[in-house]
């Protein structure tokens, strides 16, 4: 099945016209809570960010991790998720009104849609990597999300622990270490410490999560269904 991820190849913030206010956290520190009013929007500048709920009976289930040009904290009303930083971190951050009211054309609302579609494909990686239902798929879809957030370079870091990981993927840690140890063994990854893991067989980690290898960044000139001209107003001349 192929995903619908499509990461932004340009991390760098709205035009300058739309004020910003850049904020640090420490690690471990929280950045908003769930059910706060949602006015401001998050861009990540350096580290990581997590997002969670935290159900009545104090059970986390960890929704979302959120590197370098990632967008955050895009709900409306208020705010579905809490924020937390998982490292160190810097982020951007605009007020709600300032990219919802940039209504006239030019730079402005160039960059806030591409805020918007950024938040958009942040929310689409995840869906990908909870559509899968073993718990191999689940970690080769999350090892490859990444891989591709990383630029296809093989050594991935992971700044966040293994209980988040399961927390996130909705398995037990023990779980995840087993598939780790898993993945190993099959020749997808070698474990480099806690917090690295290299890819030495990418092809194989698609087929397991059921990904096209080429899916992952192309040229952007691949064919597109010739309906697509009507949908974009391409319609021959009469």
């Amino acid at each position: 099945m192929q995903s619908a991820i499509s990461l932004p190849t340009a991390k760098q913030g709205l035009h300058s016209n739309i004020r910003t206010t850049a904020l640090r956290f420490r690690a471990g520190q929280m950045i908003f809570d769930e059910g706060q009013s949602a006015t401001r929007w998050y861009e990540v500048v350096r580290g990581t960010v997590r997002t969670c709920r935290f159900h009545l009976d104090g059970h986390r289930h960890l929704t979302g991790f959120f590197f370098d040009g990632d967008v955050f904290g895009a709900d409306h009303g208020n705010y579905g998720t809490s924020a937390e930083a998982v490292t160190d971190v810097t982020v951007r951050c605009y007020r709600v009104g300032d990219i919802s009211q940039t209504s006239d054309s030019g730079p402005e609302l160039d960059g806030a849609l591409s805020f918007l579609f950024r938040a958009m494909s942040s929310a689409q990686r995840y869906l990908f990597i909870m559509g899968h239902r073993t718990a191999p798929e689940r970690l080769a879809a999350f090892l490859l999300c990444l891989y591709q957030q990383g630029g296809d370079e093989p050594n991935l870091q992971l700044p966040m622990s293994r209980n988040d990981i399961a927390d996130f993927l909705g398995l037990t840690i023990h779980t995840v270490s087993r598939t780790f140890s898993d993945l190993t063994r099959r020749g997808f990854i070698e474990v480099d410490g806690r917090n690295s893991v290299i890819v030495t067989d990418h092809a194989g980690l698609c087929n397991l999560a059921g990904e096209f290898q080429d899916n992952f960044p192309n040229d952007g000139h691949g064919d597109i269904h010739p309906a697509a001209d009507l949908c974009l107003g391409d319609r021959p001349a009469a």
